[in-house]
């Protein structure tokens, strides 16, 4: 998590790919918002803490390890927090978008921009500036 992340929306990734949980937070970091990779639902819950009710937004692969899908950490998380989140959930499998109706699914790879606009739509974060 970045030095200034409380000032910042925190958004959740979580993803067992450590390239793509990499690039993710490379990006979120650069469009100024705060954020934290986890590898799996329980590891982004404990990590989190009592900063769990933090969380603004949860990006998450569909696909984890040991049979947990991203479907599994938004619900965690739901219950961790109280609520649910915006979730958007990310795939390499491009026909998942047909049976998963409950979330946002954007195939890998995705165009950044897809991304921003989603976050910009659920975070709204007007005042926010890139940081390079």
């Amino acid at each position: 998590m970045t030095p200034d992340a409380a000032e910042r929306p925190l958004v959740l990734i979580i993803e067992d790919n450590t390239e793509t949980a990499s690039a993710l937070s490379m990006l979120l970091d650069d469009w100024g918002f705060a954020y934290l990779a986890a590898e799996s639902p329980a590891d982004a819950v404990r990590s989190l803490g009592a900063r769990i009710k933090e969380v603004q937004a949860l990006i998450t692969d569909y696909h984890l390890r040991d049979g947990f899908t991203g479907i599994h950490g938004a619900l965690a998380v739901a219950n961790a927090i109280g609520h649910p989140v915006p979730t958007l959930v990310t795939t390499g499998f491009l026909d998942l978008a047909e049976y998963l109706d409950t979330f946002p699914v954007l195939s890998k790879p995705f165009d950044p921009a897809v991304l921003r606009q989603w976050l910009n739509f659920h975070l709204n974060p007007d005042d926010l500036e890139p940081r390079h």
